[in-house]
């Protein structure tokens, strides 16, 4: 068994299988050959190879036990451990101690002990795992062997976890006596546990250095399990550190470490730190999902903590999600159950966030009793000034809330002390509390220039990352536990607008808006100066004060809205921009409004009257702007925030009786930056000789009409679909798409049924369509991107669902792309990105605006407004005026707000549409139906036949 380790790790494992397997030719019953044939599979993850190999050096039930079938039955031990099977792991080592015994085995009987001592650790918890480790003391000869060094790096992994720091001269021990054998395997490991020791003892900045040396070492000696342990470990190191892009780029490691040894366990620590690493943005569905593939397999493996991780989990989740009447019980039962245990990690968590809850809901002296009860538990294990400088926030923000300034700046900058460099944002979020209290006292000056500086450190470090993910999480993240990190900066904000900082505000705001956008943006125009087409447009976005804004702005009839989303009782800014400067008036905070926007957004779906919640709203979000603006401004560019996103605007009533629609043309911008962006670089028009291209999409031939079999690629896609009412055919959709069609002056590409496939849409030169029209299902999920698509044909290994990535790697030059489905203006709220869903992704690819539908909409009234909005686009009107044209014609024909109101214009909405008026010879195909309705007595019949049939929301 040594000798197939050191085959593996100095890669000569084939030479010596080939020796075995020659002994084995000449020797059937070569036992020794088995056995390393066996472990040389096992260490190279070929388990049922090893398994078949051990079933024959095991020999006969009923045969009495030997020294080979002790060594079979550890490997078999082993094969179950390495897959993280540790109930039967366990069946297999009592076997295996018991015949060890039996036989008086003792070198068997070690082996055995040091596994056991791993599987009750895992099963039953640190008692019993330390209940095993003493028996293995007491079978361990004296001196310097692998078994021995194995035994210090376990004990002291676990004195150090229980917070004794005598773990640590115990790992070094261990470490050397490894290194002194040769053995780099379990130096590797050693390394690893020595690494996380520093980590459980506060000592944070040897942790990933020491961490790198276990690495090289386990990359080495091709030991993934380990590999996979390890990048676990250095994920919760780094979710810690506030590096959570990078934590789950470590945790992508371990699912491919976790591939290749075939470790369930590393697969179920992988789900557990991607779960975490939702909740901290927010996105609950892909949290609860992660979470229940954790627990699922930890529960197979007949783990214990995987309970701990199903109830830490869900707790946290009804923390952070504001279900405070339900966290509370959950933490209390967490806690007593971690007291029971002596699990010191959960106890100190579940008081934690206790604390947590308490300050949220203003409950101040239960806040500081729960404080209190977290550094008690620290103090049990000797951790209390790790736990002091731990807690520090959360008492910096207890004094803040006490009004105890001098108290709460002291805590705010010791911890801002002791966070190392590299920790940006945590740096930031205190830096942030920092500016809080200065506004509190009235020094904005002070207070400006702490939250500029942090703002521009944490942008520094952004742009200097090379990853989306590690770019978006720098900002959206609550790397410290909170609810909403907007929440500080909303305050920061609101105060230096009241202290008439307007422009300072303004561009704070800006700062944070569509980073992941402008970044995107930026990197197709590189590309395009580096061999794109010349004529697809440049998208140079750079940050952008208020005076910069102001001048952006296409005429005196143009204005800009940016709402700064305030949350826990931070008021909202609104800032209003027009030629004449900026403004800001102090809303109510947004987070009071969510539950009536979300009202208005159901009944207005559902056609219902709405006119309660519109009232309330437009009083609420757009009268303000209302009575700064002139009558002259007919055009308003909106760059909402936090559920500002899910608005209407078109529907919310000025004046308590007339729609927003009546009075402006609304248009969308994920900031105003590259809102401005767009207006200053307006794309050519079509070539000479060139006319305006259009391609229409429709009604897909999808999948489950033709009762193919699911594939198991796209069951995430197809479940969620399923959720929504499945894929029915869309027949009015392929109407649709020949209308559009006949706008096109240079001709257009109509694509239907199997031809509106995916694989040609993504595959097709998209850059000579101005304009792109796609009708078919959606599906948007506001909790997670790994919801969200089109559904197209499939075909051609293809499986029929763009999703936003598919979308963002397009190459555009179009002007308009009208996504004609169910909530495409819809998706996750980012902070500091906006709306991620099928939209920014279209922007991202080259398109100049989106017209995208903000609810469900149907076949029949669908096609008469997307007409009529293709006919102002034809009469010279730009994309907002055109659609709010088509809108007051739905309204004034009595048409319910659910027919027109869902619709919207992201991006540019002032952008202009070369398209042309069909000739009058050609009648659109509803126009000649509504002729014959009115001459047929039979329009009943031709009513029922078409029936609207909804598209997916």
């Amino acid at each position: 068994m040594r000798a197939a380790e050191r085959a593996v790790s100095d890669d000569s494992a084939e030479a010596v299988a080939t020796r075995w397997r020659a002994a084995l030719t000449r020797d059937s019953s070569d036992r020794a050959a088995l056995l390393g044939l066996a472990s040389l599979a096992n260490l190279q993850y070929e388990f049922s190879t090893s398994e078949r190999l051990l079933a024959k050096l095991q020999g006969p039930a009923g045969v009495p036990p030997d020294g080979w079938t002790v060594q079979a039955q550890l490997g078999l031990y082993n094969l179950a451990n390495a897959q993280g099977d540790y109930r039967r792991a366990d069946s297999l080592l009592r076997r295996a101690i018991a015949s060890a015994r039996r036989i008086r085995d003792r070198g068997s009987e070690i082996d055995a002990m040091a596994g056991f001592a791993n599987t009750r650790g895992a099963t039953e918890g640190a008692a019993a795992r330390s209940a095993a480790l003493d028996s293995l003391a007491r079978l361990l000869p004296p001196g310097d062997s692998p078994e021995r060094a194995s035994y210090l790096c376990r004990r002291g992994h676990l004195q150090a976890a229980l917070g004794d720091s005598a773990g640590l001269p115990l790992l070094r021990l261990g470490l050397a006596m490894a290194e002194r054998a040769g053995d780099r395997r379990l130096a590797g490991t050693c390394l690893d546990s020595y690494a996380v020791a520093h980590s459980f003892l506060g000592r944070i900045d040897s942790v990933l250095p020491l961490m790198d040396r276990a690495e090289s070492l386990l990359r080495a000696t091709h030991d993934h399990a380990s590999l996979g342990r390890l990048y676990s470990r250095r994920s919760d190191e780094l979710q810690s550190a506030g590096r959570l892009g990078e934590a789950k780029q470590a945790l992508r490691r371990v699912l491919e470490e976790a591939g290749v040894s075939k470790n369930r366990e590393r697969y179920a620590f992988a789900y557990g730190g991607l779960g975490s690493l939702a909740l901290r943005i927010g996105d609950f569905a892909s949290a609860i999902d992660y979470f229940g593939r954790a627990f699922a397999l930890y529960d197979s493996l007949g783990q214990s903590v995987g309970a701990k991780i199903a109830r830490r989990s869900q707790v946290w989740l009804q923390s952070v999600s504001g279900d405070a009447d339900a966290a509370r019980p959950g933490l209390h039962a967490m806690f007593d159950a971690a007291v029971r245990e002596g699990e010191f990690e959960d106890a100190f968590f579940a008081r934690r966030q206790l604390a947590e809850l308490a300050l949220r809901r203003g409950e101040l002296p239960e806040a500081a009793a729960e404080l209190k009860g977290a550094e008690d538990v620290a103090r049990s294990r000797g951790l209390e000034k790790e736990a002091r400088s731990t807690l520090g926030y959360d008492h910096g923000r207890l004094a803040l809330a006490q009004g105890d300034l001098d108290v709460s700046e002291r805590y705010f900058t010791d911890y801002l002390a002791g966070i190392p460099a590299d920790n940006r944002l945590h740096r930031y979020l205190i830096r942030v509390r920092l500016a809080q209290v200065w506004t509190r006292r009235g020094n904005l000056e002070r207070a400006e220039r702490e939250i500029t500086e942090a703002s521009q450190e944490l942008e520094s470090w952004r742009a200097s990352l090379g990853d989306d993910d590690l770019r978006r999480y720098a900002f959206a993240a609550t790397a410290l536990g909170e609810l909403d990190p907007q929440g500080p900066v909303a305050q920061v904000l609101a105060a230096l607008v009241q202290g008439g900082r307007v422009d300072a505000a303004f561009g704070l705001a800006e700062q944070r808006r569509a980073r992941g956008l402008a970044d995107r943006l930026n990197q197709a125009d590189a590309l395009r100066e580096n061999g794109m087409p010349a004529g697809a447009p440049a998208h140079r976005v750079r940050s952008s004060t208020a005076p910069e804004i102001a001048a952006a702005l296409p005429d005196d009839h143009t204005a800009l809205l940016e709402y700064v989303a305030g949350a826990e009782g931070a008021p909202t800014t609104l800032f209003i921009v027009a030629r004449a400067g900026v403004r800001a008036r102090l809303l109510q905070p947004a987070d009071t409004l969510a539950a009536t926007i979300a009202r208005l957004d159901a009944l207005l779906e559902a056609g219902e009257n709405a006119e309660g919640p519109a009232r309330f709203l437009g009083r609420a979000l757009l009268a303000p702007a209302a009575a700064e603006l002139p009558p002259t401004v007919t055009r308003l560019v909106v760059v909402p925030d936090g559920p500002i996103h899910r608005v209407p605007f078109d529907a919310l009533l000025l004046d308590d009786t007339v729609p927003a629609v009546e009075r402006w043309a609304i248009g969308l911008a994920p900031s105003a930056a590259v809102a401005a962006t767009l207006w200053r670089e307006r794309p050519p028009g079509p070539a000479l000789g060139q006319p305006l291209r259009i391609l229409a999409l429709g009604d897909p031939a999808f999948k489950d009409e033709r009762g193919n079999v699911r594939s198991t690629e796209s069951e995430t896609y197809r479940s969620a679909f399923d959720a929504k009412g499945g894929l029915p055919r869309l027949a009015g959709s392929g109407n649709e798409a020949r209308e559009v069609a006949r706008f096109a002056p240079g001709g257009a590409e109509i694509r239907l049924r199997d031809q509106a496939s995916e694989q040609w849409f993504k595959h097709a030169p998209l850059d000579r369509f101005r304009v792109i029209h796609l009708a078919t299902h959606a599906l948007v999920d506001e909790s997670s991107l790994a919801r969200t698509a089109l559904a197209l044909a499939p075909g051609a290994g293809e499986d029929g669902f763009l999703s936003p990535a598919d979308l963002a790697g397009l190459h555009l030059s179009a002007d308009l792309v009208v996504l004609s489905a169910c909530r495409t203006a819809s998706g996750v709220a980012v902070t500091g990105e906006g709306i991620e869903g099928l939209t920014t992704p279209l922007l991202t690819a080259g398109a100049r605006s989106v017209v995208a539908t903000q609810w469900r909409i149907g076949d029949r009234s669908t096609i008469r407004l997307v007409h009529d909005f293709y006919e102002q686009l034809a009469q010279g009107a730009p994309v907002a005026e055109a659609l709010r044209s088509a809108k007051l014609v739905a309204l004034h024909r009595g048409a319910p707000a659910a027919e027109w109101a869902g619709f919207t214009v992201v991006g540019d909405p002032w952008a202009r549409v070369a398209v042309e008026e069909p000739r009058p010879a050609a009648l659109s195909w509803w126009a000649v139906a509504g002729i014959g309705i009115a001459l047929m007595a039979g329009a009943g019949y031709w009513l029922t036949r078409r029936m609207p049939i909804g598209r997916l929301g």
